[in-house]
């Protein structure tokens, strides 16, 4: 399961994975941003995925990087902050990441969330 909530204070949209996440889930979660005008054009977004499991296969690690990039579009710039605590999510996590070159789209992963905030 994904779920969001903006944190007014930190300027930063909350994101809790929690259980198996799969493609299907990525894509949910998404198309919720994408059509959620309430939150700002230039999006920071701080990721919990300490409780997931993800269910991605390797080949469809390109399809999640480009899938985002469509979800992205009504937005100016996101820079995305991933915490992961399994070495599986970890790993999936940095493959992502690898298919970001320059853009409005940043993905970074870490293990702390005081990391994250830095």
């Amino acid at each position: 399961m994904i779920s969001y909530k903006y944190n007014d204070l930190l300027q930063i949209l909350e994101v809790s994975y929690e259980g198996t996440i799969g493609l299907d889930d990525l894509i949910d979660y998404g198309n919720r941003i994408q059509a959620d005008k309430s939150l700002p054009r230039d999006l920071r977004i701080l990721t919990d995925a300490t409780k997931a499991i993800y269910t991605l296969e390797p080949e469809e690690l390109p399809r999640v990087a480009q899938l985002t990039l469509e979800h992205i579009k009504p937005f100016r710039k996101v820079k995305a902050a991933f915490i992961q605590a399994r070495p599986e999510e970890t790993a999936i996590s940095y493959l992502i990441e690898q298919e970001f070159t320059g853009g409005k789209y940043e993905h970074a992963v870490f293990s702390t969330r005081k990391a994250a905030l830095n």
